[in-house]
């Protein structure tokens, strides 16, 4: 059910952002296109005030000019002909500067340039009727001066000009007033845009933000039931462990008294074999005083009992009775073993395995096997007594079944891993096949051929010492080339042992 949710979870998210990423890239591209469109419409707007201000500009300077006649004809100062030599000048880049920016407008789709040139016709014709009216007063022409300006012609001009540019200024403002009109309605629809995008990433938040709260319960939900059942589990583990260990204590008892028991009837069995011993030498004794008639086969049956028979059952109960002896010694060791209180300490790996190794040099030299240990072996807290009998039966372990005509070649190794300290011992040796991998662990079982001492103890012993310091033996093979034995134990066994792991 939580997977399901999670899934829905994700998937909801996932198109939750998708809409919020469509959302955003609808709101920046409105952006741009009305940013693009309100400049455009700004620009236009801009060209066509300047052509608005350039014509009154046009207009100012044919004032100016006029002015400037007037009062040097009334006056005779040159003095006020200064404003007209600036107002030619001026005059003529006003002019250039309107057939410009009038062409710029729209495109030149708003003001034809008839008008404009019209426009500038006539002011140039105004232009220089003030020059020929300034001129012909110089000249002293006085009385045609005053015909001129009596026609009213530069009156009648002027009111043309005016009337020109009024119409190019009306329709300079008509697209100045239009673009800013356009300018509004594109900054109306992009406040539009904006806050429908707004709107929709506040209704993608919302939504979000119910589907994260939705499955946050749904996770908590889930955590406190895998919290009730991780509760219940480790009271399972805890009594199945209780009754484990309970179970492991009472056979241990039971291997102890056991063997305990076994040891008396097995003592007296070996007095009473003293005993026949005894009286088997007196029974030859007798036999052979008697045995004078040699062609008596009774007499040589009897002297090939007491000379053969007898000592050969003997000899063959004496050594079961040692073979049953070792066994019980090793059933209550592995038992006393399995009873005794670990006392972790810090260890120094390196050293434990070095002493190891020196205890049973001997067994190597006779082998003929060299033992290395490779790198340095990771240091632990354990229990010193278990750790070196672990090392000591599977360095013996490995020595015992090297390969005849073999150099034998014994490699210690260790590495940390997580928690946990992992040690392997590697031989050269004969193998042992993949189906005795478990079978080799057994109590009194062994596996390949039985042609080397033992009682099938070592390896359980060592399989039991590695579980009590909260880790486990396990074992590689090909089958011919040799064997590793994998030993994982606990780094620091006093940690386990506070978590009841061990």
């Amino acid at each position: 059910m939580l997977r399901w949710g999670a899934g829905r979870f994700v998937g909801y998210s996932l198109l939750l952002l998708a809409g919020g990423a469509v959302v955003l890239l609808m709101i920046v591209s409105a952006a741009f296109i009305f940013s693009s469109r309100s400049q455009l419409h700004g620009t236009e707007s801009l060209r066509a005030a300047r052509v608005d201000r350039l014509i009154l500009e046009f207009i100012s300077d044919l004032v100016d000019a006029e002015t400037a006649q007037r009062g040097f004809i009334i006056t005779s100062n040159e003095a006020y002909l200064e404003p007209y030599e600036k107002a030619l000048t001026q005059f003529a880049k006003d002019v250039a500067d309107l057939r410009l920016r009038a062409a710029e407008v729209d495109e030149g789709k708003a003001i034809a340039p008839e008008p404009v040139e019209e426009l500038i016709r006539l002011g140039q014709e105004k232009m220089d009727l003030v020059g020929h009216n300034l001129a012909e007063f110089r000249a002293g022409n006085v009385d045609e001066l005053r015909v001129v300006i009596a026609s009213d012609q530069g009156r009648v001009l002027m009111d043309e000009i005016r009337g020109k540019a009024e119409a190019i200024r009306e329709i300079a403002i008509a697209v100045r007033i239009a673009r800013a009109a356009a300018m509004r309605e594109t900054a109306t629809m992009l406040r539009t845009m904006i806050s429908l995008g707004v709107a929709m990433i506040v209704v993608l938040t919302a939504g979000a933000t119910m589907i994260m709260i939705r499955h946050l319960r749904q996770i908590d939900e889930a955590r406190q039931e895998l919290i009730e059942i991780n509760q219940e589990l480790e009271s399972r583990v805890r009594e199945r462990t209780e009754a484990v260990m309970r179970t492991n204590d009472e056979l241990q008892r039971y291997a102890y008294i056991v063997s305990h028991d076994l040891r008396a009837p097995l003592v007296n069995i070996m007095g009473f074999t003293s005993e026949l011993e005894s009286a088997t030498e007196r029974l030859t004794t007798y036999v052979r005083k008697t045995g004078e008639e040699a062609n008596d086969p009774d007499q040589a049956d009897a002297l090939l009992a007491v000379d053969e028979d007898i000592p050969e059952a003997l000899g063959f109960i004496r050594s079961s009775m040692k073979r049953m002896d070792s066994l019980i010694n090793e059933i209550l060791k592995l038992s006393r073993a399995g009873r005794r209180v670990l006392e972790p300490i810090p260890l120094d790996t390196q050293s434990l395995v070095s002493e190891c190794i020196d205890s049973i040099r001997q067994r190597f030299a006779e082998a003929g096997a060299e033992v290395h240990i490779e790198g340095r072996l990771p240091d632990v807290v354990s229990d010193r007594s278990a750790l070196q009998q672990v090392f000591t039966n599977l360095l013996d372990n490995a020595t015992k079944y090297l390969k005849d005509g073999r150099p034998g070649q014994i490699t210690v190794r260790g590495r940390l891993e997580r928690g946990s300290a992992v040690f392997e011992v590697e031989d050269n040796g004969r193998g042992i096949a993949e189906t005795d991998f478990e079978r080799i662990f057994e109590l009194f079982r062994r596996a390949g051929a039985q042609d080397k001492p033992g009682d099938g103890i070592g390896l359980a012993h060592t399989r039991m010492l590695a579980r009590r310091l909260g880790g486990d033996v396990s074992v590689k093979s090909d089958g011919e080339t040799g064997t590793t034995f994998i030993v994982t134990i606990a780094r620091d066994l006093v940690l386990r042992m506070g978590r009841n792991e061990a």
